[in-house]
């Protein structure tokens, strides 16, 4: 009987063992969010789960003369949450600007300022004094001298004036010839939410505030704004234009009627047509349940546009462009190409919006916004159509899915430019980036501070943010569609949207979310690959006909087994194994090899698996 017992417990203590090994490390505050029904461990929103939102009505004047915008703006905040609000955080993105502002994103010295500055700042009828409130960083934090109940809702009045940057010419300002894009402009409110934990502020997005290289966590709102400009400006946003009868040339509403139902594309204006047809300068936009709003602006741009049919509507895709630029005029049809893919063939998601605009104003690289996004020029056309591709893309990741990449870049970075990749290889033969796909790129970027994804954010710089935010988790996310399948990835990704569509998920809602419709349980390769330090590492070693393959190093990641044996007549057999292999935690696996006398050189294809270290990749026989 005690030894029935004995095996007993010690099978028992294996289990819990086993179970523990199995089960991904949660910081408390997800701990917290399970408990009270908030998120789930099948990856599901929680029975409990709630989340707040607000409508926004902005008044808003760009003034070129003075290089400023002013903004008068009226919010209604909805707090759908189960706590009473005794604070309130409001953004003040522009204070990447003011002087002394911590920053990890270099800004040109002619552009810093005072701040923003408010006229006035009423909430609930009480007026506030912004210079007597806490900040930190672009983040205001205001005492509420009424608390706000749940289910109940407060009103926020204000009117504010900034500098706009000039010399900067990166996500927002100035750019040339009368272009502008205005972004991160208005007094947002910041997000409250189940799981921000940070005594008298906790719920609110408090802490982490924009220092230039973190991007979105957004509340999914309402807006209705209207814009001023100057006159003979056109203007391009986020959203429906409402009042396009008042402010558009008859002939210019034909041309767009006819690009939204035709398939090639139309030149809405074409160059000189900008000054030849004058619109008016007041403009109005509405968009709904989305996470943010921003416009471009010129008086002398270009403008093409085309459509494609979905299955349930009509997309128009549009480019806005310098005449200088010698490519830009294929850009309205890369994004339709774009919208077709990624709602067809890879993820098979629909489109979620009824636009999509490139407008080309940034210096380098892109600047995703919902249904609008602010590129670069680039000189080949290849790049073009993947840049393209790219910050179109965000309009899934992660505006229809509200990611936190304040703390969780890889999210929404790694995700796009692992769907770019799958593009560009499947859709045009090409790599994003040719001679330095992404296997190579991880082997050299990892000089430069790596760290485990799930805490990366924090730790970023402009040196390490390529590798963290998107090259890392890219091949992350390569590695487990190669492993589970193409099929099951589509269909898992698929139900992870639907779970959480305009909601605010995070990794951990991924990951279950992917175990539990793959129907295994991957968290050994979740571990490896998003919270543990480590590196990937394979090495060779032949003993007479055994080949071991081992893991080198301390916590080597799990990556698949590509060899490629050469025989003595140059002809070559290809072995793979799945990661799978890893899933226990073995260290090494030993191949029995045939034919040894005929074999030449067994090595690790390295252009498949990333590999720190070459040295130990390739066997030479004699």
């Amino acid at each position: 009987m005690k030894k029935v017992i004995f095996t007993f417990f010690i099978s028992f203590i294996s289990f819990l063992i086993q179970a523990q090994e199995n089960q991904l490390f949660e910081p408390l505050n997800y701990q917290s969010a399970i408990a009270n029904g908030t998120r789930s461990r099948d990856g599901k929103p929680g029975s409990q789960y709630w989340q707040n939102r607000a409508d926004y009505d902005i008044q808003v004047k760009l003034d070129t003369v003075i290089n400023k915008i002013i903004g008068d703006e009226t919010v209604l905040y909805f707090n759908q949450s189960p706590d009473t609000l005794k604070n309130l955080v409001i953004r003040l993105y522009p204070n990447l600007f003011k002087k002394g502002t911590n920053r990890n994103r270099m800004v040109s010295a002619d552009d810093l300022h005072g701040g923003v500055v408010f006229e006035s700042l009423v909430i609930n009828d009480s007026t506030i004094e912004v210079e007597k409130q806490n900040e930190n960083g672009t983040n205001l934090l205001i005492k509420l001298k009424e608390p706000v109940p749940p289910n109940q809702q407060l009103t926020m009045q204000c009117k504010w004036n900034y500098p706009v940057p000039v010399k900067t010419r990166d996500r927002v300002g100035y750019y040339k010839d009368d272009a502008w894009f205005i972004g991160y402009f208005y007094p947002q409110i910041a997000v409250y939410d189940d799981l921000e934990i940070f005594g008298s502020i906790s719920g609110w997005d408090f802490m982490l505030y924009h220092k230039g290289i973190q991007q979105f966590y957004n509340d999914f709102n309402n807006y209705k704004v209207n814009i001023e400009v100057p006159k003979g400006y056109y203007v391009w946003a986020t959203g429906e234009l409402t009042n396009a009868k008042d402010v558009l040339p008859l002939e210019i509403q034909n041309r767009i009627a006819l690009a939204k139902k035709s398939d090639t594309i139309v030149p809405i204006l074409a160059k000189g047509d900008a000054q030849k047809f004058v619109p008016g300068n007041k403009w109005q936009f509405e968009a709904q349940n989305v996470t943010d709003f921003a416009f471009g602006a010129s008086a002398t741009y270009q403008w093409d546009a085309t459509s494609v049919q979905l299955k349930s509507k009509r997309v128009m895709t549009s480019s806005v462009y310098h005449s200088d630029s010698k490519l830009y005029h294929m850009v309205a049809d890369f994004t339709k190409e774009t919208v077709k893919y990624a709602s067809e063939v890879y993820p098979a998601i629909e489109f979620p919006y009824n636009y999509a605009t490139v407008f080309n104003g940034k210096k380098g690289g892109g600047m995703e916004f919902p249904m609008i996004a602010n590129n670069a020029d680039i000189g080949d056309t290849t790049s073009l159509h993947g840049l393209t591709f790219h910050e179109v893309f965000h309009n899934y990741f992660p505006f229809l899915m509200g990611f936190n990449e304040k703390r969780y870049g890889f999210m929404d970075e790694g995700m796009t430019e692992y769907y770019t990749t799958h593009y560009q290889l499947n859709k045009m033969q090409k790599p994003f980036n040719p001679g330095r796909g992404p296997v190579a790129y991880y082997n050299r970027a990892l000089v430069y501070a790596d760290a485990p994804l799930i805490y990366s954010t924090a730790m970023e710089n402009r040196f390490n943010t390529g590798l963290l935010d998107y090259i890392k988790p890219q091949i992350a996310y390569e590695l487990f569609t190669e492993m589970v399948g193409e099929k099951a990835f589509i269909n898992a990704m698929q139900q992870f949207v639907k779970r959480w569509q305009g909601k605010h998920p995070v990794p951990w809602d991924f990951f279950y979310t992917m175990n539990d419709v793959l129907g295994q349980n991957y968290n050994w390769f979740w571990q490896a690959w998003f919270f543990d330090f480590g590196y990937a590492d394979l090495g060779l070693k032949l003993d007479g006909k055994k080949l071991t393959i081992e893991r080198v190093g301390v916590n080597s990641l799990p990556v698949p087994v590509h060899l490629i044996i050469t025989y003595k007549d140059d002809s070559y057999k290809c072995i793979y194994k799945s990661m799978n292999i890893w899933k226990d935690g073995a260290q090494q696996i030993i191949l029995k090899l045939k034919d040894i006398n005929r074999i030449k050189s067994i090595n690790i294809d390295v252009d498949r698996v990333p590999d720190v270290n070459y040295e130990n990749n390739k066997i030479v026989l004699d």
